[in-house]
């Protein structure tokens, strides 16, 4: 069991820089909700959901295939970092050139004519972390989950710095005269949203700054019968990717479209700023992605791996439901970090938005099986069909029930691929999960859920009901965890 160890404690450094890094960064949700009217914050969410779309397209899923090169390969894996890199550094060119020339096009299309920098701002952004993906992985592949950790600390830490410096400070000094002259240099209140692009972009570049020297010392030269090889394998992933990224993305840009435009952006606005309250399930299921696709690899040719991977998934499913029951029990206090009241009417998702991240963990542990047998063409497969129910579900429902049904299209998404991925996986590499288990855990946390929806009506004790019953969810999951590790550590 020293290898769970080793996943959960991996599991652990990447979540502590995803927890310090997100939160950090999620203390930027009051400002901007403070700042900008729904309509507004709208605009954040809706250039961030096509720049995670073009962040996919130009990673081409070289950043699985680095992980899975780099553990199966004679040749150094130096050659296998430099190959991606070179092949990615190719496409953030390209990203460049295209997105310069044609921004005022493009800007017409997404009905941001009157904002062409918008579109400079993110293909500069998305060309920059084109450039970080390896170097990141390659800190994940060597095991340096601290440095990993610092550094992407560091990056919010400047992102965030960069927001206060240019949303609060700026337009106070600016009506300085010490300051004044100084700041209106560079500083303009007309500009408003667009600083948190430019923020975005500063932090971006400097850290590939501080990567630069990782860079340089695993450089070598370009192996083009390599690349052939990785594209390969990489293509069904990046068709996944693209999927995935529809599904996370799609109902942010459907919402626009679909509703009347008079309230489109609003509720644009409400959703992405209460989707964002999901932050701490997020961050569990980030942290362990980031711990659990390396570990994959390392396990596969061990005699227990497949134990080791059922293992993964039950103590994944025991500790997702118990952050699912923290955040609904305690939603009355965590929405209070939004304190701009008109953002308050969509708390209703939250439950569900929690609920989908779940089944999404869930996929990603029983992916699995199509990663280690070279079978990511099932990926490309499975994601294709969550994205078609993305598609279809919210076409059909956003314009009669809005966001709420945005929300509910992501949860029914993740659980058609979670249950296919399940299917086929026991078919092509099966794994004997404790099924049994997981359903026992789904039920005793949906039952507390619903009890507590019944004790709510007594508003003044419903927060101490709520921990009597979240204790008894962290009794539950303290004995099943024993339970656990002590049926594996006697097989």
């Amino acid at each position: 069991m020293s290898a769970i160890k080793q996943l959960f404690g991996q599991t652990i450094i990447y979540g502590f820089s995803s927890v310090v890094a997100r939160v950090l960064n999620f203390l930027l949700v009051p400002l901007y909700t403070m700042l900008f009217v729904p309509s507004e914050y709208a605009i954040v969410s809706e250039m961030y959901a096509y720049a995670a779309f073009f962040l996919i397209l130009g990673s081409f899923g070289m950043e699985t295939a680095f992980f899975r090169f780099s553990n199966s390969e004679k040749k150094p894996y130096h050659i296998v970092f430099s190959t991606a890199f070179y092949f990615i550094l190719c496409n953030a060119c390209v990203f460049v050139i295209l997105g310069l020339f044609f921004q005022d096009y493009i800007a017409d299309i997404i009905q941001h004519n009157s904002n062409p920098e918008y579109v400079a701002y993110f293909t500069l952004i998305i060309a920059v972390d084109l450039l970080l993906i390896i170097p990141f992985a390659l800190l994940r592949e060597k095991n340096k989950a601290l440095k990993f950790a610092i550094i992407k600390t560091i990056n919010i830490c400047l992102n965030i710095f960069l927001n206060l410096f240019f949303l609060l400070l700026c337009p106070k000094l600016l009506n300085t005269i010490t300051f004044g002259p100084i700041i209106s240099y560079f500083y303009s209140s007309d500009i408003s949203v667009g600083y948190v692009f430019i923020s975005n972009l500063i932090a971006s570049a400097l850290t590939l700054i501080i990567l630069l020297p990782e860079i340089k010392q695993n450089l070598r030269n370009f192996d083009s019968e390599l690349l052939k090889r990785m594209l390969s394998y990489a293509w069904p992933i990046l068709i996944a990717g693209l999927a995935f990224i529809i599904n996370e993305t799609a109902d942010k840009i459907l919402i626009k479209y679909l509703l009347p435009k008079g309230v489109a952006m609003r509720e644009l606005g409400i959703y992405s700023a209460c989707y964002k309250l999901s932050i701490f399930m997020m961050l569990f299921v980030q942290a362990y992605r980031f711990a659990a696709e390396p570990f994959f690899f390392n396990q596969l040719k061990k005699p227990d791996a497949k134990k080791i991977y059922a293992i993964m998934l039950d103590c994944f499913v025991l500790v997702a439901l118990l952050i699912f029951l923290f955040v609904v029990f305690y939603i009355d206090t965590i929405k209070l970090i939004i304190p701009n009241q008109m953002y308050h009417e969509g708390i209703i998702i939250i439950p569900i938005v929690l609920m989908a991240n779940i089944f999404l963990g869930i996929y990603y542990n029983l992916s699995v099986w199509y990663k280690v047998t070279n079978q990511t063409i099932y990926a490309a497969k499975i994601s294709l069909i969550g994205a078609s129910v993305t598609i279809i579900l919210n076409l059909l429902f956003i314009p009669i029930y809005g966001y709420i049904a945005a929300a509910w299209t992501t949860l029914i998404c993740y659980f058609i691929m979670t249950l296919i991925s399940f299917y086929l996986g026991q078919k092509k590499y099966p794994i004997k999960y404790n099924t049994i288990l997981i359903f026992k855990c789904f039920g005793v946390a949906i039952i507390l859920f619903l009890f507590s929806k019944l004790l709510h009506q007594d508003y003044n004790n419903i927060q101490i009901y709520n921990t009597i019953l979240f204790f008894i969810y962290l009794i539950f999951m303290y004995s099943q965890i024993r339970k656990l590790f002590k049926i594996k550590t006697t097989q």
